[in-house]
This record gives structure tokens, C-alpha cells and sequence, in this order.
């Protein structure tokens, strides 16, 4: 008799458990994070907003006589509107790690034969990788989920870069 067949609970590992409650806790950190930064993003983005519109305004006002200054000004703001992307690519990471954790503690919390346990996983980590959205992310996480990786390996530690900090990859 399998334990799927009987009607008695199936126990399991304690740790299961406590590495569930530990990602719960992790994804809500995760969102907690996310949602404090949330309101000074806004503002700096109505900041540049404003800043756009003024310099805007100014360089009507002086179309008669060209000012070189705030033709620069205008060019900064407008790389720094560009650079606020950084926010919405780490905003789109984080939510694809938040669901990410959710599925593994979700899965960790419940018993699922072995055969279609790594079914899940295979799904999961597949899953995940399509929706990472740089090759640099999607390398890191197959230095984690690879099982020929002898090894588990930091974040921080040093390994090839697919991309520049700061860069942006169109997708």
C-alpha cells in the first residue's frame, strides 16, 4: 500500500515544513520591499516629469535664442527618465521570484510521489527561466538547478556576464 493510497496523513520531514514557512517569509519580504520603494519611485518619477515639462517650457520660450545649457539639462533628464527602467525590470525580476518561491514552499508543503514530484520541478524551474528576462538571470539560475553542479554557489560570486550592470536588455 503506497501512502497515496491510504487515508491516514502521510508524515513528513519537519524541515519541509520550516523551509516552507522560510520562503513564505522570504516572499513576503520580498513584497514589502517592493511595495516601500513603490512610493518614492513615484515621486522621482513625478519629479523628472516636472522637470520635462519646465525644460520643455524653457526652450519654447527661449527658441529665439538657442542655449546650449538647456539643451543639456533636457538631454540628462530624459537619460534619467530612461534609466528609471531599472526599477521596472527589478519590480518584473522580484514578482517572477516571489512566484518562483511560492510554487517551491507550496510544493515543499505537500507529498507528491517522487516520480511526479520532479515532474513539478522540471516544470517549475522551466517555467521560471521562460519568464526571466536576461540571459544573465536566466545563467544564475541554471548554476543553481543544474544537478550536475557540483556545488552551490552564491550570487556574489564571481562568474561570466552576460550583460553590464545597468544595462538594458530589449525583450
Amino acid at each position: 500500500m503506497t501512502p497515496e493510497d491510504s487515508h491516514e496523513p502521510v508524515p513528513k520531514c519537519h524541515h519541509d515544513g520550516d523551509t516552507a514557512h522560510a520562503l513564505f517569509a522570504a516572499v513576503a519580504q520580498i513584497a514589502l520591499a517592493l511595495r516601500e520603494s513603490q512610493d518614492s519611485i513615484a515621486e522621482i518619477g513625478s519629479l523628472f516629469a516636472r522637470q520635462a515639462q519646465l525644460l520643455a517650457a524653457a526652450r519654447n520660450a527661449a527658441s529665439t535664442q538657442p542655449d546650449s545649457s538647456l539643451a543639456q539639462v533636457q538631454c540628462d533628464v530624459f537619460k534619467g527618465i530612461q534609466q528609471l527602467q531599472f526599477y521596472d525590470r527589478l519590480e518584473q525580476h522580484l514578482s517572477h521570484i516571489q512566484d518562483y518561491l511560492i510554487a517551491v514552499a507550496n510544493e515543499l508543503d505537500s507529498f507528491k510521489p517522487q516520480s511526479h514530484s520532479q515532474g513539478f520541478w522540471d516544470a517549475l524551474h522551466a517555467k521560471f527561466r521562460k519568464r526571466l528576462i536576461s540571459d544573465e538571470q536566466r545563467g544564475l539560475l541554471d548554476l543553481f538547478v543544474t544537478p550536475e553542479t557540483p556545488a552551490r554557489v552564491s550570487a556574489q560570486a564571481s562568474r561570466d556576464d552576460y550583460s553590464p550592470p545597468g544595462s538594458l536588455e530589449l525583450f
